[in-house]
């Protein structure tokens, strides 16, 4: 039980260094909209690639916490994203709003699933994860539907990335307080 706490709070603390991380470029993105979108695009690819790699680790070095199991399909999706717009940056004013969008709300269908799991074991933080995984359901149905162009995009994806990795800190800190109980809960 030990040691798989440990994996488990080393996970969370990757995960949060890497929302911390989106937060800050989502800031930089904001307050620097002036940045040519051909770097913006290759940046948020090297994130995506870099938050799937992270899913991808997580799932295998999950010590068979059942908590991981959809992070290799949501990792491998992540990092083709990442790669499309690492590689076709010049094209990420058409495609930007669907793709983040999509990732948007792949992870909030990944965030009902953990909401599913805390409600199952009776976890207290389980109404506040619920209510992040709406919003984030919204922020993608919001991107997809609203198509924005040049600087205002630019605007946009850096606000709905630092709005995105501050919800998904606070459910990752909820997780981190409660880990012994929860990892009760999923042996």
């Amino acid at each position: 039980m030990k040691k798989m706490e440990e994996r488990f709070n080393k996970i969370l603390l990757i995960e949060m260094g890497f929302s911390l991380l989106y937060a800050i470029l989502g800031l930089i993105i904001f307050l620097k909209s002036e940045i040519a979108n051909t770097i913006a695009g290759v940046l948020i690819g090297i994130f995506f690639l870099l938050t799937g790699l992270i899913q991808i680790y997580t799932f295998i070095d999950k010590n068979k916490i059942k908590l991981f199991k959809t992070n290799l399909i949501i990792g491998i999706i992540n990092i083709i994203l990442g790669l499309f717009l690492m590689f076709n940056p010049l094209k990420m004013l058409n495609i930007l709003n669907i793709s983040l969008g999509i990732a948007l709300l792949i992870d909030g269908i990944n965030k009902l699933l953990l909401f599913y799991n805390l409600k199952k074991v009776g976890e207290e933080a389980k109404k506040i994860i619920f209510v992040s995984t709406l919003l984030l359901i919204f922020m993608g149905i919001m991107i997809i539907i609203n198509p924005f162009r040049t600087l205002v995009i630019t605007k946009t994806v850096g606000i709905f990335i630092m709005l995105y990795n501050i919800i998904n800190l606070n459910d990752l800190v909820l997780l981190k307080k409660r880990s012994k109980k929860f990892l009760k809960n999923f042996k």
